[in-house]
This record gives C-alpha cells, structure tokens and sequence, in this order.
C-alpha cells in the first residue's frame, strides 16, 4: 500500500518548482502524493497557477483561499484560515509527511498542525538568504520547524548547520525548479508575437519587480525607476504582476501606466506554461525575482538583479546586481546586453543544479515516512558549534 505524502503549496512561487517533485511522487509506486493548495492556487485573479501546471493523476484539495489584498488584516484573517483548514486535512488524510518549499508566510501558519500533530516535515530551499524581504526570516523559521532538509547548494547546507541543524538531516539536492528545463524550446519569434501582441523587437527582456518587504524604496517608487530603465533600453518586454506581498497594487499601478506609456512593455498575470520559452529566449532578466538567481542560468540568460530583495543569495556570473536607480539600472541594462555578457553569460554552469532534483528529493522523503515522528525523527538535537568558533573561547 502506497504513503500518502502531502505538499503544501500557496502561490506560483512554490507550485511552480514543486511540480517536478510531485511528478516524481505520483510515479513512485510506494508513495502517492496530495497537494493541498491554499493562497492563490486556482484563482484567476492570481494567474491561476494550478492551470499553467501538469497535475493529472494526483489528487488535489483546496484548504483555503487566497487573501483578500495584501494589507496586514487580511492576511493575518486568511492565515487562521489556512492554519484551521490545514488541521482538518491533516486529520482527515492522515499524511506520513508533508513537503513544503521556501519562503512564504503561509507556511508560518500551514506548518503547526503538523508540528504538534507529529508529522514529519519535509523542507526544499532552506538555508538560503535573501536580505530584501521578509520571506528570509520565514525560510529560516520554517527550517527550525522542519525534519530533514533538501537543500540546493553546499552554501545553504553549511547555513543550515549554523542554525544548529544535523548534518544528517541536509542533504544537497539541487533546485527542484531546475527540472522542468530539460525540454525546454525557446519560443520562437511567432509565439513570441502572440503572446506581446504586436512583432517581437530585440532587446527582449523578461521583467518581474515584487515589493521589497524587508527596507528600501517604496514599492511604487522602485518599480518605476526599474520599468522607466527597461522603457529606454529594450525593444520588447513582459512585464510579469508581482506576488501578495504588501505594496502589490502599488506596483500593478506602475506596470499598468508603464504599459500605456510605453507600447513595447507588456504587462502579463502570468506567463504559464510559456514561462521558460519565454525565459530561455529573452535577452536579459530585469528586476528582483528568484527565477533571475536560480533559473536564468540554465539557459545562459544574462540578469540585471535590482535591489536588496535577493542580496545575499549565491548568484552566477550572468547576474549583474545593482541598486535601485533608474540611471544606475539603465546602465547594468545595456552592459548586459553588449556581445561580451551576452557571451559571458551562455557560457556560465548553473550553481543550484543539474536538473535531476525530484529523484533526490524523493529519497528524502521515503525516509521521513519510514523513519517519522514517533521514531528515529522523535527527537531533533541542536548541534552546537564549536565554542572557539563562536565567542573565542570566553
């Protein structure tokens, strides 16, 4: 008889590189995986981020809806929901572990259920930092709260040792994101067309800017300067919505009159399944998301990183990192894309993986159900440092 292995998943933000796993889980006769979706999962509004994934086959249940806006009250509201709602499955299903990637606040109240409920908790992406928002602080909490750990980088297994976690219970696997890039065909310049909806004209620039939730500008304020930067330097671009973090709108308002000012800037939900040919034909990736860090590489797509959102995570050498200036971000722009980056950048190896993360991450998981709660799990020591290593030895 096959685990039930759940995975919680909120936004695009997780959905989207937890595909690979959950394929990985639906093929191995010895687990069967359910995906309990919550926040944005589903919702037009948001993209539809269930619609742009291959699921079929794997059972999925709703736990709760997205928040109503990105203000404090609602997403504290539409956290109760999630925590209550979680319970309930949890109950209900009876899972022999739970997955979970990231960062989001979701799973600040996603999680506890299955903490006090004994359920092993597996967590993808730990380890990593990224100083611009908040989601640094949630990532290192919810590896506190976690069992074991899949890691994408030795950089990150070694942060995850600081925090006192054992070396055992880390294990480097590899962005699981990584995996859907095996296949993967540029778009052409028809289906590029299609999707703008007028011919496509190079420079091509793929742009993302979510609100910097841990200081900097406001987040109007620094999607203008990025949006007025890529206006003067391409010749085509998407513009992608942000995620539901506080000062959404006020960047939907900057897209919305950047894309009216401004024809050949395109505001797109999402792009759904033409993400990543869209992604591995553009010419550079401007602005502060994830995708820029961990996923351009793949294709050798060279990124201007804007801001503090993702300092602090290990980037390649097609990422050039810039503050959040228009003049300084126009410059970064058109360095990226002289013949030099552009070279600079096709010939760089991706640092979070090889795109074989799912089989890895499976075996992590095979041994959470074996192993679970109520055994080898039962206790997590806190492994101590050196004292000489942290105070000098006083």
């Amino acid at each position: 008889m096959s685990a039930l292995v759940a995975v919680f998943g909120a936004t695009r933000a997780d959905l989207s590189p937890l595909a690979s796993v959950l394929a990985a889980l639906a093929q191995s006769p010895d687990l069967e995986p359910v995906l309990l979706a919550s926040g944005t999962t589903g919702n037009r509004d948001y993209g539809d981020p269930l619609a742009a994934l291959d699921l079929e086959g794997i059972r999925v249940e709703h736990v709760a809806d997205a928040a109503g806006s990105s203000e404090l009250s609602s997403i504290t509201q539409a956290g109760a929901q999630i925590t209550e709602a979680m319970a309930a499955a949890l109950r209900r299903i009876n899972p022999r572990a739970l997955v979970v990637l990231g960062d989001r606040w979701e799973l600040l109240y996603a999680l506890p259920p299955a903490v006090l409920g004994g359920i092993p908790i597996v967590h993808l992406h730990g380890g990593e930092v990224t100083e611009g928002a908040i989601d640094d602080r949630i990532r290192h909490a919810v590896s506190k709260l976690a069992d074991l750990h899949c890691v994408s980088t030795e950089v990150a297994a070694c942060r995850l040792r600081q925090l006192g976690e054992p070396a055992d219970r880390v294990t480097v696997t590899g962005a699981p994101s990584l995996d859907r890039f095996a296949e993967v065909t540029p778009a052409d310049d028809h289906r590029l067309a299609e999707l703008l909806g007028h011919p496509v004209v190079r420079p091509l620039a793929l742009v993302t800017y979510h609100p910097v939730t841990a200081g900097g500008p406001g987040a109007g304020q620094g999607a203008r300067r990025v949006l007025a930067a890529v206006g003067q330097t391409v010749g085509s671009a998407f513009v992608s919505h942000p995620g539901l973090d506080r000062g959404r709108e006020e960047v939907l308002e900057e897209i919305r009159s950047a894309a009216a000012s401004q024809p050949h800037l395109v505001a797109v939900e999402s792009l759904g399944p033409d993400y990543l040919p869209v992604l591995a034909a553009a010419d550079v990736v401007v602005g502060n998301s994830s995708s820029g860090i961990l996923e351009a590489a793949s294709f050798g797509v060279a990124v201007v990183d804007v801001g503090s959102r993702q300092r602090g995570r290990l980037a390649g050498a097609n990422v050039l990192r810039v503050e959040e200036d228009q003049a300084a971000v126009r410059d970064a722009i058109n360095l990226a894309l002289t013949p030099e980056f552009q070279a600079q950048a096709r010939g760089v190896a991706n640092l979070y993986g090889d795109s074989h993360s799912a089989p890895r991450i499976v075996e992590v998981i095979r041994r959470a159900v074996a192993e679970g709660r109520s055994g080898d799990l039962a206790v997590k020591p806190f492994i101590d440092l050196p004292v000489d290593d942290v105070d000098g030895g006083h």
